[in-house]
């Protein structure tokens, strides 16, 4: 820095104590957007209501209401989904109990082979991954499915050339994929990007914020299709939710990219 006691680069003044920095101002509004991204993209909780949530005894994990897509959702039975809705909850459930056992946890006997803090730990991404990812793949569901617009066209258009592309790639990523297919906003390239997962907290990608989430798992089409994925698929298309869809995009698109999402 220069003997100056400010300098100013754009619109933003750097070095002075109290003076934000574009970064900061970049990073506030990537925080501001993360608490919108979740499936129905509510904004993030002021810090007393976080306080609460996490002195809950419970624990700080509340399971969303998605009860009505048993009755709306077309090609879907009310028992498909609520068997699926149970076991979202027993992620819930299984999150709160580590967040709490990880508190009193024996940390004297941490070892890399076995211990109990490293089962929670590792079993803690797994359950609290289980509750985002449904909730990412139950929030983009109630929709009538057909084509996307306006900017969330656009980005899928550059990413896989045209809409039609991009749904036989969906179809084709959700044939590969074990588990989860994720769609998301890259924020270190600003673009959208996919990726499939295996289990809940394996090849899930860093720097990638969901806009998208198509679950694979047996569980979430066996009740209603068998063994038939492709005709799973074709329905979980034709109820997607493009306009939940574009508002994550949104609000994923002010996060920081590049070299600032890491600062």
């Amino acid at each position: 820095m220069s003997s100056k006691e400010n300098e100013v680069i754009g619109n933003y003044e750097v070095g002075k104590e109290g003076v934000l920095t574009r970064r900061e101002v970049l990073l506030m509004g990537a925080m501001t957007a993360g608490g919108m991204v979740a499936g129905s993209a509510v904004p993030v909780a002021a810090a007393g209501e976080g306080a609460k949530k996490a002195a809950s005894p419970d624990g700080p994990y509340k399971a969303k209401d998605f009860d009505k897509l048993a009755k709306t959702l077309n090609g879907f039975s009310a028992s498909q989904i609520q068997q699926h809705l149970k076991l979202y909850n027993g992620y819930v459930a299984k999150s709160n109990q580590m967040y709490k056992m990880l508190k009193d946890v024996d940390v004297s006997s941490a070892n890399a082979t076995f211990s109990d803090l490293r089962e929670l730990l590792i079993e803690q991404s797994y359950a609290v991954n289980g509750v985002v990812y449904h909730e990412f793949y139950f929030g983009n569901l109630g929709g009538k499915g057909g084509e996307p617009g306006g900017d969330l066209k656009a980005a899928i258009e550059e990413r896989w050339g045209s809409n039609a592309k991009f749904m036989d790639f969906l179809k084709g990523a959700g044939k590969s994929a074990r588990g989860w297919v994720v769609v998301g906003y890259n924020t270190r390239g600003g673009h959208l990007d996919a990726f499939a997962l295996d289990t809940h907290n394996v090849y899930s990608p860093a720097g990638i914020i969901p806009v998208m989430v198509l679950d694979v798992y047996e569980h979430a089409y066996m009740v209603d299709f068998g063994i038939d994925r492709g005709k799973y698929l074709e329905t979980f298309m034709d109820n997607l939710d493009w306009n939940v869809v574009a508002k994550r995009l949104s609000v994923a698109s002010k996060h920081p990219s590049g070299e600032d999402s890491t600062v």
